[in-house]
C-alpha cells in the first residue's frame, strides 16, 4: 500500500514534468525541423546536445544497475540513491531533448530519421517522468509496475541512442562490419562497400562510370551522412546522381564544366574554420585527392555516365609527399622568376623543404618550354606543376622529367602528343597526370605503365579514351 507521502510525491513529479512535457510536445508538432538554418545563437546553443545527450544515458543505466543489485539482500542500501539518480536523469533527458530540438530546427535539417530520434526523445522525458512519478518516496522496495516502466524506458533509451547514432555515422555504422554469417542470420544483405545501387551511373554492359567508380564513393563516406533521404541538410540529397542535380535550398549546387562556379565545390575548398565548409560540425574534411577528383568530374561536365577513364598503375599514392632538398639559396631567385617568367612559383608551407607550386593559370599563354628551362634552377623544389592550356610541347617533357621531385602534374589542353610522354616515367615521385584534350593517344598510355609512383591518368577528351 502507497504511503500518503509517496502519493503527494507522485503528484509533485507529474505536476512538475507536465509543463516541459507539454513544451517539447509542441515543439515537435508546430515547430519541427523543416530543412533551414535559424539563428546562429539556437544553433551554438544546440551543438551542445552530443554532450549533454550522454548524462541522461549513464544516469539511467545506473538505475537500472543500482535497481537490480538492491533487490539482494547483500546490496538492499545501494537502492537508497536510485531515486534521486533517476530525478537527475529525467532532467537531463529534458536538457537533452530540447538541445536536440534546438539543434535540428536550428541547423537546416530535416528528414524521417530526424523526426523519429526528436519524437524518441520526447516520449523518453515522458517515460522518465512516469518512472519518476511510479517509484515510492520511500527507500523501499519499489513496485512491480515500476520495474517494468524502467525496463521499458531504459530500451527506449537504446533506440532513441541508435538513432541519433544513425544520424551521426550513417544508418549502417552499427552494421557495416557485421561479419557476413551474422547479417545474413538477421535478414541483412551482404555489404558492398561503394558501387552499389546507391551509387548510380553505371554504363550499359556493367561498366562503371568515372561517376560510379570515383564520386558517389566520395559523397558515400563524407557527406551522405547529413544529406541523404532520412536527414536533409539544407533540403540537400547527395545519395544519388539525380539528387545531387537538383541541389539543395539555396539552389543547384553542380554547374556542370563550371567548378568554380559550383557550391559544392566551393564548400569544400573553404578555409576549414569558415562558417560554410563542409563537411560541417568537425568532421574531417576531404582529402587533396579526392578534391582534385570533384574538379575534375565537375570540369568535364559532372556526368552520370562518362567512362571512367582513369588508368591505375599502382594502389596507392604516397601518403608524405617527399621532401625537396634543402635548396634555400635558389628560393631568392623565385621573385625574379615569377617576374620575368609570368608564373607563380607558391612555397607549400614556411618550410623551404616542403617544395613550391608552379602556377600559369593567370596567364598561361606566357608559359612555354623555354620558360620551363629557366625554372631549372629551382626545378628540384617544384612538386606540383599547373601548365594546363599553356605553350609547353613534347619539348618541355624532357626539362619536366628533370625536376625530379614532381607528384603532379597538369597538362591538360596543351600541344602535347605520345611522343614523349615516356620521359616523365623518370619521376619517382609523380603519383597523378592529367591529360585532357591533348593528343595523346593509347601507344602514350603504354609508355607510361612503367611509372614508378603514377597512381591515376586523366585522359578524357583523347585519342586514348576511345579505347
Amino acid at each position: 500500500m502507497t504511503s500518503p507521502a509517496g502519493r503527494r510525491f507522485r503528484v509533485r513529479v507529474a505536476l512538475l514534468g507536465l509543463p516541459p512535457l507539454l513544451a517539447l510536445f509542441a515543439l515537435a508538432r508546430f515547430r519541427p525541423p523543416d530543412g533551414h538554418e535559424h539563428a546562429t545563437l539556437a544553433q551554438f546553443f544546440g551543438r551542445f546536445h552530443p554532450t549533454i545527450v550522454h548524462f541522461p544515458i549513464a544516469l539511467l543505466a545506473l538505475v537500472l544497475v543500482l535497481e537490480i543489485a538492491g533487490a539482494t539482500r547483500r546490496w538492499a542500501r545501494v537502492r537508497d540513491s536510485a531515486g534521486s539518480i533517476l530525478a537527475l536523469a529525467t532532467l537531463g533527458a529534458f536538457a537533452a531533448a530540447f538541445l536536440g530540438w534546438l539543434l535540428a530546427w536550428s541547423g537546416g535539417s530535416r528528414g524521417p530519421l530526424v523526426t523519429l530520434h526528436l519524437w524518441s526523445g520526447v516520449w523518453l522525458c515522458f517515460a522518465c517522468v512516469v518512472c519518476c512519478s511510479l517509484r515510492r518516496h520511500a527507500p523501499a522496495a519499489p513496485g512491480f509496475l515500476y520495474g517494468v516502466a524502467l525496463t521499458a524506458t531504459v530500451g527506449l533509451m537504446v533506440w532513441t541512442s541508435h538513432l541519433g547514432g544513425q544520424l551521426s555515422h550513417g544508418e549502417s555504422y552499427l552494421t557495416q562490419y557485421l561479419p557476413a554469417r551474422a547479417r545474413a542470420w538477421i535478414g541483412l544483405p551482404a555489404f558492398a562497400p561503394h558501387g552499389g545501387a546507391s551509387a548510380g551511373g553505371a554504363r550499359a554492359g556493367g561498366t562503371l562510370s568515372f561517376y560510379s567508380a570515383s564520386i558517389a564513393p566520395i559523397f558515400d563516406d563524407h557527406c551522405v551522412v547529413c544529406h541523404d533521404a532520412n536527414k536533409q541538410k539544407g533540403k540537400l540529397r547527395l545519395d544519388s546522381y539525380d539528387w545531387i542535380m537538383r541541389g539543395g535550398e539555396d539552389g543547384l549546387v553542380i554547374k556542370p564544366g563550371d567548378p568554380k562556379g559550383s557550391d559544392l565545390f566551393r564548400r569544400i575548398t573553404l578555409p576549414p574554420d569558415d562558417d560554410d565548409f563542409m563537411p560541417s560540425d568537425g568532421k574531417p574534411a576531404l582529402k587533396p585527392y579526392d578534391v582534385m577528383l570533384i574538379e575534375h568530374w565537375i570540369a568535364t561536365g559532372a556526368s552520370a555516365t562518362l567512362a571512367d577513364n582513369f588508368a591505375p598503375v599502382v594502389a596507392e599514392a604516397p601518403a608524405v609527399p617527399p621532401a625537396a632538398p634543402d635548396d634555400r639559396p635558389f628560393l631568392t631567385k623565385l621573385g625574379a622568376l615569377e617576374a620575368s617568367l609570368g608564373v607563380r612559383l607558391v612555397p607549400r608551407s614556411q618550410m623551404p623543404t616542403d617544395g613550391i607550386i608552379l602556377r600559369t593559370v593567370s596567364a598561361p599563354g606566357r608559359c612555354d618550354d623555354a620558360a620551363l628551362v629557366q625554372l631549372e634552377p629551382v626545378g628540384a623544389l617544384i612538386v606540383e606543376a599547373e601548365l594546363a592550356r599553356t605553350k609547353v610541347t613534347d619539348a618541355g617533357l624532357k626539362t619536366l622529367a628533370g625536376f625530379h621531385n614532381l607528384r603532379s602534374i597538369d597538362l591538360s589542353y596543351t600541344a602535347i602528343t605520345s611522343a614523349n610522354l615516356g620521359e616523365l616515367t623518370a619521376l619517382p615521385h609523380l603519383y597523378k597526370l592529367n591529360l585532357t584534350g591533348t593528343a595523346i593517344d593509347a601507344s602514350g598510355l603504354a609508355k607510361l605503365r612503367s611509372a614508378p609512383g603514377l597512381k591515376h591518368i586523366y585522359y578524357f577528351q583523347t585519342k586514348a579514351s576511345a579505347h
